[in-house]
Order: C-alpha cells, then sequence, then structure tokens
C-alpha cells in the first residue's frame, strides 16, 4: 500500500489519533497551562459550588414560613452583632496594653527609674485607661442599637429619648463633666503631677492626689485643700524642671561701677567654676545696678537650680558673698551693704 507523502515526514491526523492532540512519548512532561486560565477555572469552580448551594438552600429558607424566616434572620443579625461586638470589645484592652508598652519603650533604657519616668507612666495608663473605657461605652451602645433594631424595634424613639436624657443629664452634671474633661487635659498636658508644689488661685501647696474630677493640695500649715478640675484656671507650678535663686546686694554709691561688679563677680567665681558642687544648674548671673537709692546701688545675683535644692542654692550664693565682702570692705575701706535675701522667683518649666 502506497503512503501519500507528506512534508517533514510527519504522519497524517488519522494515523495519530484523528483528533489532532498532542499524544506524550515516554518521558516527556504535560505542558503547564498558563495562570489566567488556572484563576479562571477557579472562579468558574467557586460561581459553580455557591449557585449550588444556592440552589439547594433557597428552595429550603422559601418553604418555611414568614415568621420563622423573620425569627431566623433577627437571630443571625443579633449573633453577628454580638459577635463583632464581643471582638471588639477583647481588642480594646490588647490596644491598651500595646499601647502602654510602646510608651515605656520610648523611655530610657537601662536605668533607674525616676520619680518623673513613674509619674510619666502613670499618667499614660490613666489616660489609656480612661480612652479604653470610652470605647467600651460606645461598642455597648452601638451594639444595643443594633440588637433593638435587629428585633424589629424602632430605634428612633429610644435614639431621640436618649438624646433628651443625655441633654437633660449634662445640664444636671455639667460641673462633673467638666471636672472630668479638665482632669483630662490636665493629665495629658503634664501640667503638674503629684508632689509638685503649684499655686492655683490664692491656695499654694504639694499635690498629694490627682483623680480625674480634683487635685488635692496641703499647703504649708497642713490643712487639705480638695479643687475640682473644672474650676481651675492659672496654675503656677513652682517645682516643675528649674528655678532661679535670687540674692540682692547693695554697694555703697562712693564705689565705682565697675569696681563692685568685680567684687561681685570675684566672690562668685567658686560657683561658676564648679556649679554642680553647690547644687546649682548653671552659671551665676549678675545684674545690675538695679537700682540706686542715694546712697547705695542694687545688684542681683541668679542662678538656676533644682527646685527641691532651691534652699542650698541660695545658701550657696549667701555664703560666697558674706566671704568675699568683708574682704573687698578692708580693701576699699568702705562699709558694703549687708546682703538681703530676695527669695526665688518661679519660672516657667
Amino acid at each position: 500500500m502506497a503512503l501519500s507523502h507528506q512534508p517533514g515526514g510527519q504522519r497524517p491526523p488519522e494515523e495519530t489519533g484523528g483528533s489532532g492532540d498532542q499524544q506524550l512519548h515516554p518521558g516527556e512532561c504535560v505542558p503547564a497551562r498558563p495562570a489566567g486560565e488556572v484563576s479562571s477555572a477557579a472562579m468558574q469552580n467557586t460561581h459553580g459550588s455557591v449557585r449550588g448551594a444556592s440552589e439547594f438552600v433557597l428552595p429550603f429558607w422559601s418553604a418555611l414560613p414568614e415568621v420563622v424566616r423573620m425569627v431566623l434572620g433577627a437571630g443571625l443579625r443579633i449573633t453577628v452583632t454580638i459577635l463583632v461586638a464581643r471582638a471588639l470589645l477583647r481588642l480594646v484592652p490588647r490596644l491598651e496594653r500595646f499601647i502602654t508598652q510602646r510608651a515605656a519603650a520610648r523611655g530610657p533604657k537601662d536605668t533607674v527609674a525616676t520619680a518623673s519616668m513613674i509619674q510619666q507612666s502613670q499618667r499614660v495608663e490613666t489616660l489609656v485607661r480612661v480612652s479604653g473605657s470610652v470605647a467600651r461605652a460606645i461598642v455597648y451602645a452601638i451594639a444595643t442599637v443594633t440588637v433593638l433594631a435587629s428585633i424589629g424595634l424602632d430605634v428612633t424613639p429610644v435614639l431621640a429619648g436618649a438624646g433628651i436624657a443625655g441633654v437633660a443629664v449634662g445640664f444636671g452634671a455639667q460641673t462633673i463633666v467638666k471636672d472630668f474633661f479638665g482632669g483630662f487635659f490636665i493629665l495629658m498636658e503634664n501640667q503638674y503631677a503629684v508632689g509638685d508644689t503649684i499655686s492655683i488661685g490664692t491656695i499654694t501647696g504639694t499635690v498629694e492626689e490627682m483623680t480625674m474630677r480634683v487635685t488635692v493640695l496641703r499647703d504649708a500649715a497642713g490643712p487639705l485643700h480638695f479643687i475640682p478640675n473644672g474650676g481651675i484656671g492659672t496654675v503656677t507650678n513652682r517645682t516643675h524642671s528649674w528655678q532661679r535663686a535670687i540674692v540682692d546686694v547693695s554697694s555703697p554709691w562712693s564705689v565705682p561701677v565697675e569696681r563692685a561688679r568685680a567684687v561681685l563677680q570675684a566672690a562668685v567665681q567658686p560657683l561658676v567654676d564648679e556649679p554642680a558642687k553647690f547644687d546649682l544648674r548653671g552659671a551665676v548671673e549678675l545684674e545690675g545696678p538695679l537700682d540706686f537709692n542715694g546712697e547705695k546701688v542694687t545688684w542681683r545675683l541668679s542662678a538656676r537650680c533644682d527646685p527641691k535644692k532651691l534652699p542650698q542654692g541660695r545658701a550657696s550664693l549667701l555664703a560666697a558673698l558674706q566671704r568675699a565682702l568683708p574682704r573687698a570692705a578692708d580693701s576699699d575701706r568702705l562699709d558694703w551693704s549687708k546682703v538681703r535675701d530676695e527669695g526665688s522667683a518661679p519660672t516657667p518649666g
């Protein structure tokens, strides 16, 4: 039997199975399909599964009485609402711990915790706790309204009533709300902390306790003052960061200004060279002449120091002057006036 000639020595289709499909020889691999064809096939399978499930469920759902469908639908919505609310309520404490840990991690490491660091940590914990309570209240409120709507109740009157009640409570308890907001911003802005000496109005004392509603001060005589945070206006913090130790001294009017300045600068030079040794935080500043009353010229010496070491810093200034001025008086054959301690001037932190 004669064979027809095919170019390239290929066999006719009918001799390779008649279908034209590629046949695999031993040792050959199946060619890979394009990714687009695979994803398209998967989507088609998914759509087919969903269509099949809906074709099975819909007739069953349609066969149920309307009351049963309403109950099942409401139950499903309520279940989903409760599950979402529980998930959010579980998320709130985790967020609180995360924020608290991040705030602690931002502080200096490998150091002993100081009082200010402890107060900062307590302040962050308080703010986080308050924010968490507000978040929980919002979740409960939204979940309650959603559940009421799911069981068929008209929540519009409920919301309107809640709004009216909120306005009434707000008017009745506006001072309490104001106190809480005031306490929140005092903590957030770090205006003062427990242990600080502050002045609020005419009251000056040490902060012994702080809550979201009141600040408790104890003055120098011992009584406690409970001050609502909402009524706090201007606050003077006398122990925030640093204060100035100030000493005023007068020189005789007959002493030349340059000579008096040189004597005072020489008197405080040891304090300038080693300020930390004398409980100071920086160089001693000499101001003047400030005043002249016909007999004496007034000068002022001041230096920054730790608020808790203000008496020691002021005593260092006084001691330096009392050591130097008698020698200067002998040298000038003049009587320098008595050194006056003018106290300290509060400065912003």
